[in-house]
């Protein structure tokens, strides 16, 4: 019926084309007539962040999105969308006998394309003035990509594929730790390194399967089908595995530790003076020809972990170089000592499972504070998507899920369809996410952070000063530091292959200024960002550096191929390259050890703590 009515209302116009009076004609003349809504922004730019799911079939406007903030009003973007152009009044004017011929033509010239757009545009309006549900669009600006360059892959917090982009710190100048081997010039040398590494890319852990495997039962239990543009989901299986390293994760331990050899490892065992492209074990002598002993790496004895440290070690030690005279038997290139992770067990790599209170929600709040975040910044995502998936009842929480899918399978597999439903600032939230449940349990925001990171401190201390630990505190193991067997004390570098949530707590014990994190709200601009801390395959490198304008060795720490500000760090100066003299850096080991009270915190009650009531835990937990 719509193509007949605009026909005849065709027939109706054409016949104002009809001859008149000679002496006096009147010509229809449309002053302004409005189109349909432009997606694009004036300058031609696609608008802010607008990439969506390649099946989506509307554009929604800016206008509606200005008035729902981060996402789009659905009924007003639509009402607008499919709203007819406004009519404009027509005017009319006399035109002077002798002109009817040549104003005829010019008249059907200009009106009868026009004519054929309006039967085009009512014709599609007409049709899509009723959608059905299947053809419900995604309104929000989501996507696998966005016109604004944003990279989602940097917002997946701990679960971030390793990145060394970006700004330095703030305070620290740009090009600090860039150049010749990152050294201020070339006439500085390595004495010592010292790695801290994470492991690379796993499948999820137990707990985190459990989540994904409610949304998974979720999505496979909907009774309607879902609208046509996730279709897919109605195919999706849960197909990850659970805790062990991923092939990714190998490849990025392997090219981490060929990297380190490359820029440090060269310099440490002069390797390219001494004729040598690899590691040899020739290289591993004092300076005076006398033979070192074989390097010593330390992991765990979770698969990851030990995994991670031998595909580090493969890397570093240039097991696959191909050079005839390499050694390729792991057993005479390094010894890897592998320390055991178990309850009661000392353990600095995994320590917190020698202190109780860390299993305590009473005094590790990152459970709750993250919970409170989800649920709002993730409100208008379970909206979105349960009209989608009108059968599924999605929460935050399960949208949450939605999200770690996305990173959990791009890292087994390259890719996920999930990735595609979140908005910019919904990645940003789930970043944020992240920063909450680190912050709450490792770091200030707990009562035991420093005290599951004050042990590798202790350890890192008695290696610069050359002495061996038997003191079991701070999750010490005197077992292995008390033998140089298997903590040596004159090696060129160190490796100790551990978690992130370890790494984060090595910082906080350490004095880095993280701040205070609210649940209510995202704190921007921040340093605790987990996706910059500790993202799949993390390295802290604590550098010694000797350089000629120095009288004194200068530590220096980066991270993530990042220098680290030490301001705040004990007495360790403010620069913009991040130096603090040897002996400065060893007195603020000292103080920031002596600052934890290791036994209160996870033997006791943590001072400050007293009145806090326990956390009672949420069924998925």
């Amino acid at each position: 019926m719509p193509i007949l009515a605009i026909s005849t209302s065709t027939s109706a116009f054409l016949s104002l084309l009809a001859p008149i009076s000679e002496k006096q004609q009147l010509v229809a003349m449309a002053s302004n007539t409005n189109g349909a809504y432009d997606p694009l922004l004036h300058d031609g730019q696609p608008a802010q962040g607008r990439a969506s799911l390649d099946t989506q079939s509307t554009v929604p406007s800016t206008r509606a999105a200005s008035r729902t903030g981060s996402g789009v009003d659905l009924e007003a973007a639509a009402a607008e969308r499919l709203a007819p152009a406004e009519s404009t009044p027509t005017r009319f004017r006399r035109v002077r006998a002798g002109t009817e011929p040549a104003l005829k033509k010019l008249v059907i010239l200009l009106v009868v394309p026009a004519i054929v757009l309006l039967i085009i545009f009512f014709f599609i309006s007409s049709v899509s003035s009723s959608p059905s549900r299947d053809s419900s669009p995604i309104v929000a600006p989501t996507g696998i990509s966005y016109a604004s360059g944003f990279n989602m892959k940097q917002s997946w917090g701990s679960l971030s594929p390793y990145y060394d982009s970006g700004k330095q710190w703030a305070g620290i100048a740009e090009n600090a730790g860039k150049g010749y081997y990152g050294l201020p010039n070339d006439q500085c040398r390595f004495k010592q390194v010292h790695v801290l590494h994470r492991h690379a890319e796993r499948y999820p852990t137990g707990g985190a399967l459990e989540k994904l495997t409610v949304l998974a039962n979720k999505i496979s239990s909907m009774t309607e089908k879902p609208a046509e543009e996730l279709a897919w989901i109605s195919l999706f299986n849960l197909t990850l595995g659970t805790d062990l390293l991923l092939a990714s994760g190998v490849a990025t331990e392997f090219t981490s530790g060929s990297i380190f050899w490359e820029t440090h490892g060269r310099l440490l065992y002069n390797a390219t003076e001494k004729g040598e492209m690899f590691w040899h074990p020739s290289l591993n002598v004092y300076p005076n020809g006398t033979a070192r002993h074989i390097p010593v790496l330390r992991t765990t004895d979770q698969s990851r972990i030990h995994t991670s440290a031998r595909a580090w070690a493969a890397g570093f030690f240039g097991i696959y170089s191909g050079e005839d005279n390499s050694p390729i038997d792991n057993d005479e290139l390094y010894k890897l000592v592998v320390m055991q992770e178990a309850l009661h067990i000392n353990n600095t790599l995994a320590s917190y499972y020698s202190c109780p209170n860390s299993n305590s929600k009473k005094y590790t709040i990152g459970s709750r504070i993250y919970r409170e975040w989800v649920d709002i910044y993730l409100a208008d995502a379970s909206a979105r998507l349960n009209k989608l998936l009108p059968t599924a009842n999605l929460t935050p929480m399960d949208c949450f899920s939605m999200q770690a899918m996305c990173a959990y399978e791009t890292a087994a597999y390259g890719y996920s369809r999930f990735c595609e439903l979140f908005t910019e600032k919904e990645w940003y939230g789930y970043e944020y996410r992240d920063a909450l449940e680190f912050w709450g349990d490792s770091s200030l925001g707990s009562a035991v952070g420093a005290a599951e990171g004050v042990g590798w401190l202790m350890e890192l201390l008695g290696r610069l000063e050359k002495r061996l630990l038997t003191d079991p505190y701070g999750s010490i193991n005197v077992t292995i530091t008390g033998n140089e067997e298997t903590f040596p004390l004159d090696q060129p570098f160190y490796m100790d292959m551990t978690h992130d949530s370890v790494i984060i707590a090595i910082l906080t014990a350490l004095g880095i200024p993280f701040g205070t994190l609210p649940s209510d709200s995202m704190l921007q601009p921040r340093l605790f960002v987990v996706s910059r801390l500790t993202p799949f395959g993390a390295r802290l490198y604590v550098e010694l550096i000797d350089c000629p304008e120095f009288s004194e060795t200068q530590v220096r720490l980066k991270l993530n191929g990042r220098v680290l500000p030490l301001s705040g760090v004990g007495n360790c100066p403010t620069t913009e390259d991040g130096f603090c003299p040897e002996s400065v850096f060893i007195e603020a080991l000292r103080t920031a050890t002596a600052t934890v009270d290791y036994d209160n915190a996870c033997f006791g009650i943590p001072k400050g703590w007293e009145d806090v009531s326990e956390y009672m835990r949420a069924d998925d937990e």
